[in-house]
């Protein structure tokens, strides 16, 4: 199983010595990733790119999450951007059976959305993992103490500190909580930012919580980066290349679009992959989505007729997962009897089609990246290309895909605002 990357419809839009450029220097930009040593100025944020680095502590983490699913109703999951996204989306993707209620906490400053997070542990067993790489961000901070005050209620201090779990940077302020209250502590590594963390603890517990195959998901993660290898960046670098050549011709926007309601978190988690990495020095593309055939009766007019300055990448899942095939009922009349013995994966996949053609007609570079089916391997496959691929992006705009002064400012403008001590405006 393994992803393919087909942008040929793509690549007709952009300039070819651009192109060729581009692609040029996306692979030398991956052999120097590769090669990275301590002493290389990008080698304290890229620790994510060995996959079995990333993965610390999965003896604790399955003993936990083991314990977790016997044990609780509810388990909330307190972060937010990088600290949440990649488990959220592949817990909504694949849905396995059993276990706890997810309750996704600490990603909004909503009184509605907190007092329903509230609500949904109310009589109920329940273990929660707070996630911030530094303990700094207002949203998880604050939803901590509100939950806090609510299990301390029915739970000693003792139960407490077996039901709380704390995912944060070593030495930081959450690791000294943990030691004060007897807290299961997971790293979340120094050398990994939040929005490249998909294979180290920050998602492994909620993953495993969730009753996911993280072997399985690993090993997506770590075929991934074996195949980039032997290629110099591969189909990475390729479709870093080809968003570039793209964007130097004028187009500014990139649509992820899908024909699979279950990777609308995948989606979510893409926006702030690229958006928080490439958004600087008023460069990038803005990345947007749509999931269809929804959003084929709103933004599909759009990207038909609108003005032509966005890109395409349509995920195509290769395996729908199941089967409904529609039966005959001459007698109703309804008009739709040339649909008789269809099942609905192959009218699906017409539509798709179908959408492909008419936008690559109507001026829109597509790009199709084709995945065997939605499950944990897909997932691990999926992450690390984008996380490679976006890496990759960032260093052809000339901007530097690892850090987020923008987010941070927004940041230190709220905390004056709030009377946080020692934030000036």
């Amino acid at each position: 199983m393994n992803l393919n990357l087909d942008s040929d419809l793509a690549r007709r839009m952009a300039d070819p010595g651009e192109m060729a450029a581009a692609l040029a220097a996306a692979r030398a930009e991956y052999r120097r990733l590769a090669g990275l040593g301590s002493g290389d100025k990008d080698w304290p944020v890229t620790g994510w790119l060995r996959c079995a680095e990333a993965a610390e502590q999965l003896d604790v983490i399955k003993a936990k999450a083991a314990e977790i699913r016997e044990n609780a109703d509810v388990f909330v999951l307190v972060g937010v951007g990088g600290s949440n996204q990649a488990a959220r989306a592949l817990i909504e993707a694949v849905q396995k059976p059993g276990g706890p209620a997810i309750v996704y906490g600490g990603n909004t400053l909503s009184a509605h959305g907190v007092a329903r997070m509230l609500e949904a542990i109310e009589g109920k067993s329940v273990y929660i993992n707070v996630i911030a790489k530094n303990f700094e961000t207002l949203e998880p901070g604050s939803h901590y103490r509100v939950l806090r005050e609510a299990m301390a209620k029915r739970y000693s201090k003792e139960e407490m500190a077996r039901r709380v779990i704390l995912t944060g940077t070593v030495g930081s302020r959450l690791e000294q909580i943990a030691k004060e209250n007897g807290c299961t502590f997971l790293h979340f590594p120094r050398r990994v930012g939040g929005r490249y963390s998909a294979f180290t603890p920050v998602a492994l517990l909620p993953l495993a919580v969730a009753g996911l195959d993280v072997d399985a998901y690993l090993a997506g993660g770590l075929d991934m980066e074996r195949q980039l290898a032997a290629a110099e960046g591969g189909i990475a670098a390729e479709y870093a290349a080809v968003r570039y050549a793209l964007y130097r011709r004028g187009f500014q926007v990139e649509m992820l679009s899908a024909f699979e309601p279950r990777l609308y978190w995948a989606q979510q988690w893409w926006k702030q992959l690229f958006g928080e990495s490439e958004g600087k020095e008023k460069k990038g593309m803005l990345p947007a989505s749509m999931i269809n055939s929804e959003d084929l009766h709103s933004m599909g007019q759009y990207m038909q007729d609108g003005l032509r300055f966005m890109t395409e990448t349509f995920l195509v899942v290769d395996d729908p997962g199941a089967s409904v095939v529609i039966q005959p009922d001459p007698d109703f009349g309804d008009g739709f009897d040339y649909l008789d013995g269809m099942d609905f994966a192959n009218i699906n996949r017409a539509a798709e089609r179908a959408t492909i053609q008419a936008h690559a007609a109507g001026g829109v570079p597509c790009t199709m990246l084709r995945l065997p089916r939605i499950d944990e391997h897909t997932f691990g496959l999926l992450y690390y290309f984008f996380m490679v691929s976006c890496a990759l992006s960032g260093r052809l705009l000339g901007v530097d895909p690892f850090d987020q002064e923008g987010v941070e400012e927004y940041k230190r403008s709220m905390f004056a605002a709030l009377g946080k001590p020692g934030a000036g405006r």
